[in-house]
């Protein structure tokens, strides 16, 4: 039988076509990662394993090894605790026909349970964004517990359910430090994640008033759900929602549901260059819906139109309108337009070029407002200083009185370009040890670093920005000895939050941040990135559009008139092959490649050249217990990626002064 379980829910409630392409070997899926990576990158295990914790009595429902799941196993030994008239059961399973889910912690008392779904997910309570209200960022976790107690209620119908969500809670602070270092995570022989140690600092914790982790009481928002107030699916109540569903899962049947360009935009069964080998839902849902072919889809698209408000797209819906060749400026244009960071084009203006050169065939790939960019880097002051931090995010707090998701800042890199040319990497810092918070270290570094020369700062977006401010504000409830000469120092170089709920301190940088992102959405476009402003985007459409870019940086580095420190000076950054640079994120080495088999490995990762990869690798090396040569492998793979992160902008740079020489 085909089980209609929780995730594949989820699934159908973005699309009910999704439905149809999931878990089939013959459709490209681009969310097909690995799962033991991402929960390691989100700190979901640890977050899992101290929620059990709250419950110290609780039993684990465990999977079994081998290659089938035996729903029906689950279920008998679920009903078997049961039996009992209080308890708490870890992964209880429930199954109503065609409908099955595991309850990550079901406390049973008499006839009356309390479903509790752990999220790694945050809230901070009265807070616009952050409190658990049914809107975007909530509503998919609240559908998840309204059908599982739906299921509950259904499989036994005796059962008074109380859903609940467990979330880690932004108003509380750790107790003790190191708190995410005390879940070590662990694969076993069939390659299952689990916990492999508790230390004895987490059992002296008081649980649960001394967690960083809260119970909030959703049976309001579900009633809502229930009552068909609130919906994902407009055209279906939520009981019919999961009929609709669970027939067609069931079936194995594509329901032709309607397009939804906001969810299109985002399907993952779509193919790339790695997954050309296999089917496209994507393409198989317009040539069903739209009666698409082949050639249809060389054709620009509202996809690729730079922050399309989601309003626009909706209306684009409504009209049956994705090409970009039958839409009219007038519908691109906003309520109010306000000028970009920079005095350069607004986002509708953007927009409108962004269209106008897809539909023409012009000689030159960009467009560029020469005057207004010269004289912005004129502005500029030598020698140039390109910096890229690496930080981790995670639900569980690294250090004593700290609140979930706080950055623990590990890496920089710092490239200087100075003004005849030479490009040096001057500086870099890195810290991968185990247990130790590096944020107030990494400053001191950053501060040295900066220190030796008084030019223009960069960024790549604002997130060096916030991640310094963030830093700022653990500084400022800290005892470091040196925390006035760092703090001023941030103060410096960054811009206050422009969160509308930050109250705190406003200040005016004497050495602001130019954020290199912003110059480019100002000034420049290039058709090559089809509206994107990732540098991951911009560099590559760099190498298409300059003959003198690809030329620099296809010699060896001992060619050019520069440093580095972590690639050999016989290295070549960029490999044309027929005619097309070879992205230089993919040419970087994988870490493992000479691993000898003989020793043992913890990591699971094979690659790190992107962002993503690299919070999974820092995971790895304080999460699991991997020897010094397995971190040290993973830390030169770090500092390689780091080191071509701030040279990518420098690269932008220079393209950039070759258009307004």
């Amino acid at each position: 039988m085909r089980y209609l379980t929780k995730s594949r829910y989820k699934l159908g409630l973005e699309c009910p076509n999704k439905l149809y392409y999931t878990k089939k070997e013959a459709y490209a899926n681009q969310k097909d990662d690995n799962p033991f990576l991402e929960a390691l990158a989100s700190g979901g295990f640890q977050v899992e394993e101290l929620a059990r914790l709250h419950y110290p009595d609780g039993v684990l429902i465990n999977d079994t090894p081998g290659d089938r799941y035996d729903y029906d196993a689950k279920v008998a030994e679920t009903n078997t605790y049961l039996e009992q008239d209080n308890v708490v059961i870890f992964e209880a399973a429930f199954k109503y026909n065609n409908l099955f889910i595991r309850v990550d912690i079901l406390e049973k008392k008499g006839d009356q349970i309390n479903l509790i779904e752990v999220k790694a997910k945050s809230f901070k309570k009265g807070h616009d964004k952050k409190d658990v209200k049914f809107n975007s960022n909530w509503n998919f976790y609240l559908f998840d517990v309204a059908f599982q107690k739906y299921v509950i209620e259904k499989a036994r119908p005796s059962y008074k359910v109380s859903p609940y969500l467990m979330l880690a809670d932004q108003d509380k602070t750790a107790q003790v430090d190191r708190l995410n270092q005390m879940f070590r995570i662990k694969k076993n022989k069939e390659n299952r994640t689990g916990i492999e140690t508790i230390t004895e600092q987490v059992a002296t914790l008081k649980l649960p008033e001394q967690s960083v982790l809260s119970l909030v009481p959703v049976s309001d928002l579900v009633a809502g759900i229930e009552s068909g107030k609130h919906r994902i699916l407009k055209d279906f109540a939520f009981e019919d929602s999961i009929a609709v569903l669970a027939k067609a899962y069931s079936e194995d049947r594509y329901i032709g549901h309607d397009l939804n360009f906001g969810e299109c935009k985002k399907c993952e069964f779509r193919t790339d260059e790695s997954t050309k080998d296999k089917k496209s839902g994507f393409k198989e849902c317009f040539g069903k819906q739209m009666n698409w072919n082949e050639a249809d889809f060389e054709d620009a698209t509202v996809f690729e139109i730079t922050k399309l408000h989601h309003t626009k797209l909706k209306m684009f819906n409504e009209l049956g309108i994705l090409k970009l060749q039958d839409i009219d400026d007038s519908r691109l244009m906003p309520k109010s337009d306000s000028k970009q960071v920079l005095n350069g084009w607004t986002l509708y203006e953007r927009q409108v070029l962004q269209k106008e050169m897809a539909l023409q065939d012009t000689a030159l790939p960009y467009k560029l407002l020469r005057n207004e960019l010269k004289a912005e880097m004129e502005s500029w002051k030598f020698p140039l200083n390109f910096i890229d931090f690496e930080a981790s995010t995670v639900a569980l707090p690294f250090h004593k009185g700290q609140s979930p998701y706080e950055k623990v800042v590990f890496q920089f890199s710092h490239h200087i370009y100075h003004e005849n040319g030479f490009v040096e990497h001057a500086n870099q810092y890195i810290n991968v040890e185990p247990g130790v918070f590096p944020n107030f270290e990494f400053v001191r570094a950053l501060k040295s670093a900066l220190s030796h020369n008084d030019g223009t700062v960069f960024q790549y977006s604002p997130y060096e920005n916030s991640t310094l401010n963030q830093v700022k504000a653990q500084l400022e409830g800290s005892s470091e000895p040196d925390r006035e000469q760092l703090i001023n120092f941030i103060k410096s170089l960054t811009s206050p939050p422009k969160d509308r709920n930050y109250m705190g301190e406003l200040w005016k940088p004497t050495r602001g941040m130019v954020d290199l992102c912003e110059v480019i959405k100002a000034y420049y476009y290039n058709a090559y990135t089809k509206g994107s402003n990732s540098i991951k985007d911009v560099l590559p459409a760099i190498f298409r559009t300059s003959p003198r870019i690809r030329e620099k940086y296809a010699r060896k580095i001992a060619d050019i008139n520069m440093t580095t420190s972590n690639f050999p000076i016989d290295h070549i950054w960029l490999d044309i092959e027929e005619g097309a640079v070879v992205d230089p994120y993919k040419k970087l080495d994988k870490p493992f490649e000479d691993w000898d088999e003989n020793f043992e490995r913890k990591s699971d990762i094979e690659e790190v050249n992107n962002g993503g990869a690299a919070l999974t690798a820092y995971g790895l090396t304080q999460y699991t217990d991997m020897g010094e040569m397995e971190r040290g492998k993973l830390k030169s793979a770090l500092l390689k990626y780091c080191e071509l992160d701030t040279l990518a902008m420098v690269m932008i740079f220079e393209h950039l002064k070759e258009l307004t020489e």
